[in-house]
């Protein structure tokens, strides 16, 4: 008598099946990767771009030096206090918070639009490829801190300069995924240049008085 052959083929299929279907997990794993990645990039660029715009056309395009800075002399005309006007950066605070929310929030509205041949990472495909659309909507409230930097600008000069730090949370959906992610960006507000000797102490937007010169940088 004869052995009955043994039929493999049904066990090679189910092995390439279940290789196929391992390869397709990867892929769509690496690829949704690829997407979230890019889509984090375009949005981190966008929601800056959006608020430097905003910031710079409602709040620092009507605000001078002077506005924000009050100068104390002596009666030899020399600086002994810088002291900033903690009101009017309040209220310019507020101000800028509320700008920057309308503006996410008129983002939201809109999509980014993706080259789905971004995503194998080609530079010659990356324009190319049907658009997958992604959105941006905003998960996080926006916040504002005022920062001040002292800087040497020349012999017996010393540049005084004031900016935002305006920092926010937003959530990136494309379809199937989505993932949220921290946005800030830093905002020049104004700048002066101090002749001749600066004062030893500089009180803070907490009304605490901080020494000048660990403050300077070369």
């Amino acid at each position: 008598m004869f052995r009955r052959r043994i039929n493999y083929y049904p066990y090679l299929l189910i092995t390439l099946i279940f290789i196929i279907i391992c390869i397709f997990l990867i892929i769509d794993y690496k690829l949704n990767a690829s997407i979230i990645e890019i889509a984090k990039a375009k949005a981190q660029t966008t929601v800056v771009q959006d608020i430097n715009t905003v910031v710079n056309q409602e709040i620092v395009s009507q605000i001078k030096y002077q506005d924000i800075v009050d100068i104390h002399k002596d009666k030899e005309d020399r600086i002994v206090l810088i002291q900033p006007n903690t009101i009017v950066l309040n209220r310019m605070m507020a101000a800028t918070s509320f700008e920057v929310a309308k503006s996410l929030d008129n983002l939201s509205a809109e999509n980014i639009e993706i080259p789905l041949g971004q995503i194998t990472g080609s530079k010659i495909l990356a324009g190319y490829g049907p658009l997958m659309k992604a959105r941006i909507i905003t998960v996080g409230q926006v916040y504002v801190d005022v920062l001040n930097k002292f800087e040497e600008a020349g012999i017996n000069q010393t540049r005084h300069l004031i900016y935002f730090n305006i920092s926010s949370k937003v959530k990136i959906a494309v379809p199937f995924l989505n993932e949220e992610i921290n946005v800030s960006t830093t905002i020049p507000l104004a700048e002066t240049i101090i002749i001749g000797e600066v004062p030893e102490t500089y009180v803070s937007v907490s009304d605490d008085k901080v020494p000048i010169y660990p403050f300077i940088k070369k």
